[in-house]
């Protein structure tokens, strides 16, 4: 008896629960909660440790020196702490305000010492925090730098600096007054353009957990650049929250800076090209992947230099130039056992799609990465093991008579296959972490035209093996190619790994069948490179 009691208070306690939290995302569902919350500020400062900062800082609040064990830095307002001082500089210290509801004109927000790495005082233009301590002082929103005794010369009112154009004020920003106790966040309902010809808002999005970390340190950095709702971690929230920004800043058009690796990329295009925003946002990237094929035709580069300042990043923004790429629908009918066609999938492709060995290789390497015994990750590690995986295949060969199994149709044209174990199709001209595969000893194939990132037209080719894969990585052999076409489908007759812009997955048997769907609008980095 005393068990049954037992079993129907936990019972009546968990119906009280779920019925509560029914009501509280019905309720949720009426009020209509917009996606972007804008952090209150007023409660305390964005904290992170300086274990990875290269200079001396010092306690905002008791002047000592930090270790870089355990100091703590404010991502946004560029305040420190000792641990034991957080809490009064929480209290004493204000951090850089997010949202404000006035139209005066904004003054400097002064942050006391801890001046960046190269500081030049604005009055004087003579080298800044040059003493141990707390000395000269700087403004989180111009990045102005001045000394003690210079202070006094320089406006009160902030201008916002050299980026101006890309910085959304707190002037800018209304949010809603309903504020969350426990996220400490406020619903953000509109955004008002302030009186700036050419303004162009900038929306950072990225996930802090991508490159090694790498990613969490440039979306810190930028949170003191620009205004930290600006910054957007796709750790916390996805693409469409990022792209709320968008349709809040109606028909100004804005740029949006991926920090990330290929599939964060076309995860972003997808959210933008299925939401149809317009004006459409423009582009640019800094590659945190590990192929960054986009970035590299771009010109946004090979990696991340993690020592490079990000304001050169705004910088090659400002001057960069739009460009047009084409975007591709893929769409993806499997058969069912009888040899009918089931419900069918569709996919947007921005880089390249691949059937056989090198898809076959990157779903080995993507497992890998995703297994729960995969403690260690790095760029060169990454390379490493995707080396591995092709060594492999050379063995195993789990894509042989590939030709027997696929059949491939150029614009309604049957293509006769050889013996190969890979069919790739191209959309830009980088593949495989940066191998210019259809242009390779293009001259000798005057039949063929060169390769366009938005001329509607994609390039395929063939891959004899694994061991053909290394080579053309090296530079030793030259693709089989097989055409360009405008329309192309590819008849899968046995199970085999597919990859598309570096996401790979194992097929069934199925019908592949590629059309141009629009294009997406990129920036090219005009300082590195030109197409």
């Amino acid at each position: 008896m005393l068990e049954d009691g037992f079993a129907t208070i936990i019972l009546h306690t968990l119906s009280t629960v779920t019925f509560f939290i029914l009501i509280l995302n019905f309720f949720r569902y009426l009020v209509g909660e917009p996606r972007i919350h804008i952090r209150d500020v007023t409660k305390e400062h964005n904290w992170k440790s300086i274990r990875r900062e290269t200079k001396a800082y010092y306690c905002s609040i008791c002047e000592s020196l930090l270790l870089n064990i355990s100091g703590l830095i404010c991502d946004s307002c560029g305040v420190c702490a000792d641990p034991t001082c957080v809490k009064v500089a929480d209290k004493q210290l204000k951090c850089k305000v997010i949202t404000l509801s006035t139209n005066e004109p904004m003054k400097h927000h002064w942050i006391r010492g801890n001046l960046p790495l190269i500081a030049t005082c604005d009055i004087c233009n003579e080298e800044c925090d040059v003493e141990p301590g707390l000395t000269d002082w700087w403004c989180c929103w111009c990045q102005r730098c001045v000394h003690d005794t210079c202070k006094s010369e320089l406006s009160k009112i902030c201008d916002f600096g050299k980026f101006k154009l890309m910085i959304i004020p707190p002037s800018s920003l209304e949010v809603m007054n309903l504020r969350s106790t426990v996220r400490r966040r406020f619903p953000l309902r509109s955004v008002i353009p302030p009186n700036w010809p050419q303004w162009n808002p900038l929306i950072v999005v990225g996930n802090k957990k991508s490159g090694n970390n790498d990613g969490a340190e440039i979306l810190s950095l930028f949170r003191r650049l620009l205004n930290p709702a600006q910054v957007v971690d796709l750790s916390e929230r996805d693409p469409v929250a990022a792209l709320e920004w968008c349709r809040l800043l109606g028909k100004v058009a804005c740029t949006i800076l991926v920090a990330g690796g290929d599939g964060t990329i076309a995860w972003l295009l997808n959210a933008i090209h299925k939401l149809g925003l317009e004006p459409v946002p423009s582009v640019a990237i800094i590659p945190l992947g590990t192929g960054n094929d986009l970035s590299r035709v771009l010109g946004w580069g090979k990696e991340h230099d993690t020592n490079e300042d990000l304001t050169h990043v705004l910088q090659k923004i400002r001057v960069a130039q739009k460009v047009k790429l084409d975007r591709w629908t893929v769409i993806v009918k499997p058969y069912g056992g009888l040899g009918l066609r089931s419900s069918h999938q569709t996919f947007y492709m921005y880089n390249y799609l691949s059937v056989g060995v090198d898809a076959q290789v990157t779903l080995n390497f993507h497992r890998t990465r995703e297994s729960r015994f995969y403690f260690y990750s790095s760029r060169l590690f990454n390379k490493l093991l995707y080396l591995c995986f092709g060594t492999q295949q050379v063995v195993e060969r789990e894509c042989k008579d590939l030709d027997k199994n696929i059949e491939l149709y150029l614009d309604d044209k049957k293509i006769d296959l050889p013996s190969i174990e890979s069919i790739v199709i191209l959309n830009i001209p980088s593949w495989a972490a940066g191998v210019n595969l259809w242009n390779m000893g293009l001259e000798d194939h005057e039949e063929y035209g060169e390769q366009s990132i938005n001329d509607g037209k994609l390039e395929v080719v063939a891959l004899y093996s694994s061991f053909h894969m290394a080579q053309l990585q090296v530079g030793l052999s030259q693709p089989y190619r097989l055409g360009q076409a405008r329309n192309i489908k590819i008849k899968l007759i046995k199970s085999c790994a597919v990859q598309i812009d570096g996401e790979p997955w194992y097929q069934h048997p199925c019908e592949f069948n590629i059309t141009h769907c629009n294009k997406a609008t990129m920036l090219v980095n005009m300082v590195e490179n030109s197409i």
